[in-house]
């Protein structure tokens, strides 16, 4: 079960396969709008069965907790008609076009990796079926319509014979690829739709997975980085002798924002780093504040030179008072990911090749930045995705391979692990933007909205992803300056008001950014859902009454608002002491209703139960999706109650967990999940269970306290 990495090219392991007969081998190809080339015979993802029957699959995707390995090849055991225990994860060590999701590269972003591979694995396991079945029939002389893919056996239950999967390869292989194969009817999907055991979960209980900070190679030296504090700072200069006679201290290397310190072992490359004689150049951001950053977001939110970036119906309704007028604004601050594993790669590199061991989500970002900073080939780079002690966007960078790159050269290609104190990837990481919003809506006699006019302000962080905004405008469908790393949520939300207006003010500021997991509809869903509340309490109605009247034709948005409605007992009274706050938010292609019960004082909150219904299509392993639920709900709520980075003299304030922290195992409520089921597109389950959170949250509150909460996170408010 363990993923392996590999490095074939489609052509020469097919045409190697069918040589010798030792596997029979059939690729996948992505649907027609997720394709990256114009050349429909690039494909190197497959499915292979070896003639001892092992079944394996190749795809890009990383494992980083989800279990999204298990539901794949879930998917393809049950169209293959293979045995459960026979199906092994595979993973390429060389990006290619076959394995770039609509985002253009190889990466494991997007809650993808269920919903874009579902069709083309069963495409592909329905194929190899078919020609396994052809085989067969040869075989034993039969018609291939009385045959029947079972458990790893073509089985001819008439006779009572059955062959081996293992056995037909080599008849198989030499068959052609039928181009429209017969999918399995529904009623005979029975494994997907069923909980059943993670595929990982036996390494990891014994504590045999392999993690990058478990990589360990001949020879290997270690290394620990000193970065510049500020961010947009360089080295100026740095003394190597300053530290060259400390104990195991092998060389200083000079990488971009600071220098990599490569020694014996970690401790004494860390403690190395931090005595090391470094100067950093000068910037306009080293008196950079957070103070000065809410200024230049409300700056913002009052320009006049701001293009409209989506429209429906008519703008100047906005203008309108005509009717009752609701208006706030709401801001959130910068947030880090705290990955479980530390940032760290392991890297053996020469001028003739560069191979790397790290836990990524981003094997193409990586490409891109060796190749810029490095002029290493592409055909040169190999790398080995390990498993990942937590992703959540931070680990589609390539900074730290670049890093483990570099030390390798500097010491004749010995490998070099370079791992990041926690101190370093919160101070000198990667971050969610922050934002503000200003909202106002106007309501008719019966408290209806009939127009909203929103302005967003902050940084568009889809330009450091080669998302142009007026070309990704006029590929949504929107006006201008559309950046969906900053507007999914808003400019896309399923709402029916009939005069709707977006904005977005640009503030550009000199911090790494980097997505948050669900990105921007983690505070678009806070501003919206929370707005939304707002307006329902000006009109005097309940907010999930109020909801439901400005959904009509919205199917999947009523599902799950009705069923989180049951779940919770929504029209009954809440139980003594509790408040209730209902958020609902579509994001990924999934939709997902929160009710949050917590209870409030003027000095603390806890929230003691959440109740979380989900359409996510079909609930291929409804075990893991409920386990993803309820880890976002933890997630999201530690980042509520009391996450932020603050920053002071252009650098982060934060460092660790004790001024950076993570919920608590008892502070964690009680969570509930319902799945709803009603013919649904395949939606993502790895993101969207965050953003309704936090506005549910608040909402509550506010039932409690009648205090709004439009600043986050909760501790500004609530100190204990």
């Amino acid at each position: 079960m363990k993923p392996q990495n590999i490095h074939l090219t489609r052509r020469s392991f097919l045409a190697g396969a069918v040589a010798a007969g030792a596997a029979l081998v059939v690729p996948l190809r992505l649907p027609a709008w997720a394709q990256q080339s114009d050349d429909a015979s690039i494909s190197q993802a497959f499915i292979r069965i070896d003639t001892n029957g092992q079944v394996a699959f190749v795809l890009p995707t990383s494992e980083m907790g989800q279990g999204t390995h298990t539901g794949q090849a879930q998917i393809l055991a049950e169209e293959l008609g293979a045995d459960w225990s026979s199906i092994a994860v595979e993973m390429p060590n060389q990006p290619a076009p076959a394995y770039r999701i609509p985002s253009g590269q190889m990466r494991s972003v997007g809650s993808f990796g269920i919903r874009l591979w579902h069709d083309p694995l069963r495409r592909a396991a329905a194929q190899a079926r078919e020609m396994l079945t052809q085989a067969a029939a040869t075989r034993l002389g039969v018609e291939p319509a009385t045959l029947q893919a079972e458990d790893g056996f073509i089985v001819h239950a008439a006779s009572g014979r059955s062959l081996p999967f293992g056995d037909l390869v080599g008849d198989a292989a030499a068959l052609p690829v039928p181009e429209e194969p017969t999918l399995r009817p529904d009623q005979e999907r029975t494994l997907t739709g069923r909980s059943v055991p993670r595929l990982d979960t036996p390494l990891k209980v014994t504590g045999k997975a392999v993690y990058a900070v478990d990589v360990e190679r001949e020879g290997m030296l270690h290394g620990a980085v000193r970065l510049a504090p500020v961010f947009s700072a360089d080295v100026e200069s740095f003394d190597e002798s300053s530290v060259s006679g400390m104990p195991g201290v092998v060389t200083v290397v000079r990488v971009p924002r600071g220098a990599v310190v490569v020694a014996d072992s970690w401790w004494q490359a860390k403690q190395a780093a931090d005595a090391l004689d470094i100067t950093f150049t000068q910037t306009p951001a080293d008196t950079l504040s957070t103070d000065e950053i809410n200024e230049l977001l409300r700056e913002g939110l009052d320009r006049t030179d701001v293009p409209v970036t989506t429209l429906r119906g008519e703008a100047e309704a906005m203008l309108s008072t005509a009717g009752q007028v609701v208006e706030a604004e709401y801001s959130v601050p910068l947030l880090t990911h705290m990955c479980m594993e530390p940032i760290n790669c392991t890297a053996e590199s020469i001028e003739e090749r560069t191979e790397l061991w790290i836990g990524t989500q981003g094997q193409d970002v990586i490409r891109m930045t060796l190749e810029s900073a490095m002029q290493v080939p592409a055909e040169q780079l190999f790398i080995n995705t390990t498993y990942l002690g937590g992703g959540f966007g931070r680990k589609t960078h390539g900074e730290i391979a670049l890093q483990a790159a570099l030390a390798s050269r500097a010491v004749g290609g010995r490998p070099v692990k370079v791992l990041w104190a926690r101190e370093d990837d919160v101070q000198q990481g990667q971050y969610r933007q922050t934002m503000m919003c200003r909202f106002r809506a106007v309501l008719d006699d019966d408290g209806n909205i009939t127009g909203m006019h929103i302005r967003l302000a902050g940084p568009q962080m889809g330009r450091a992803y080669g998302f142009d905004p007026e070309q990704m405008a006029q590929a949504t469908g929107n006006l201008a300056n559309f950046d969906p790393f900053s507007l999914g949520g808003l400019s896309d939300m399923r709402y029916v008001i009939p005069n709707f207006v977006v904005e977005h003010a640009v503030v550009d500021l000199p911090i790494p950014l980097c997505p948050w997991r669900a990105i921007a509809h983690t505070f678009n869903g806070f501003f919206f859902e929370s707005f939304m509340d707002e307006c329902a309490a000006a009109a005097g109605r309940d907010p999930l009454e109020y909801r439901r009247s400005h959904c009509a034709g919205q199917t999947r948005m009523l599902a799950v608002l009705d069923r989180v409605a049951e779940m919770s007992r929504w029209s009954e009274p809440a139980p003594e002491g509790l408040s209730r706050g209902l958020a609902v938010v579509e994001s990924y292609g999934s939709y997902v209703a929160q009710v949050v019960e917590a209870r409030a004082n003027g000095e603390s909150v806890r929230v003691e139960q959440v109740y979380v219904a989900i359409d996510c299509g079909h609930a291929i392993n409804p075990g893991q999706v409920e386990a993803q639920m309820q880890g976002s709900v933890v997630d999201a709520l530690g980042a509520a109650l009391r996450q932020k980075v603050t920053i002071r003299d252009g650098r982060a304030e934060q460092s660790n967990f004790y001024d950076y922290s993570l919920l608590r195992m008892g502070e964690e409520p009680s969570v509930a999940v319902g799945i709803v089921e009603i013919g649904s597109p395949l939606g993502g389950v790895g993101e969207p269970g965050i953003p309704p959170l936090a506005p549910a949250l608040a909402n509550a509150l506010f039932a409690a306290t009648q205090q709004r909460i439009r600043h986050l996170p909760l501790s500004d408010h609530f100190p204990s």
